[in-house]
């Protein structure tokens, strides 16, 4: 599996690690005290531990026995208890309403039925789901070239080959919907059809600080994208405004 391949150079990606207190004070603003929490594709655990340090009973799923090991490391140097699950983000192996809300971030592009996914968290969440992503494919020339210089410059300070196996294969690829990145309205548009309330977060301000904080090489490789964060509500009272 790519991702298994992935997950003990995931980490060397500044971009998947980067700005940990940006993230933890906004976490802290949108959910509220002590909740149970569902991370789907939790990768190495990075959203996981912070919302597990912010108090929260957190449960964080992927498909990739590679990343969970990642992420139960981190959570034992860390002292933090978080429960560390194997599954597929379309098929949840949990009972309906079984966590107060569900996050995933980075995680619809890579999915071949994002609906069902995304219906699966509305099935096991009681009040909230949280999505996370944007757009991050811009195929002008420019933009090719700086990649390609970007990934190779990359591929020797990550020591792994981006050129050959930046993602997944071509044939992979034409199986994502969502490949190279899924819209606000969108994901809007899945949620509503599933009967929840909906608000976008424009979160480009994160990208922005982040993207001041990359090595040299990063910046390069990276372009410009829209980045949201959209949550879908069951119960109105659960939309927060303090954002």
């Amino acid at each position: 599996m790519y991702w298994d391949g992935r997950c003990k150079s995931y980490d060397k990606s500044p971009g998947h690690v980067l700005l940990p207190d940006v993230w933890r004070e906004f976490l802290r603003k949108l959910f509220d005290d002590k909740m149970k929490i569902l991370d789907v594709g939790c990768g190495t655990g990075f959203i996981s531990l912070i919302l597990a340090e912010l108090g929260h009973d957190v449960v964080g799923l992927d498909i990739s026995r590679g990343m969970l090991n990642v992420a139960i490391e981190k959570a034992k140097e860390r002292g933090l208890n978080v429960h560390f699950k194997l599954g597929d983000a379309e098929n949840l192996p949990f009972k309906d309403n079984s966590f107060d809300a569900v996050i995933c971030r980075h995680l619809i592009w890579t999915l071949p039925n994002p609906r069902k996914a995304i219906s699966e968290f509305v099935r096991v969440s009681k009040y909230k789901v949280i999505i996370i992503d944007g757009k991050c494919i811009d195929n002008s020339i420019l933009t090719r070239i700086r990649r390609k210089l970007g990934r190779l410059l990359i591929s020797i300070y990550e020591r792994r080959n981006l050129l050959k196996n930046y993602h997944y294969s071509k044939e992979i690829n034409e199986m994502l919907p969502f490949y190279g990145g899924v819209s606000a309205n969108e994901v809007v548009k899945a949620l509503e059809d599933l009967g929840l309330k909906t608000r976008v977060i424009d979160l480009k301000w994160i990208r922005e600080i982040m993207y001041k904080q990359l090595p040299k090489i990063y910046r390069l490789a990276w372009v410009s994208r829209d980045y949201f964060m959209v949550e879908g509500v069951k119960s109105p009272n659960r939309l927060k405004r303090d954002i």
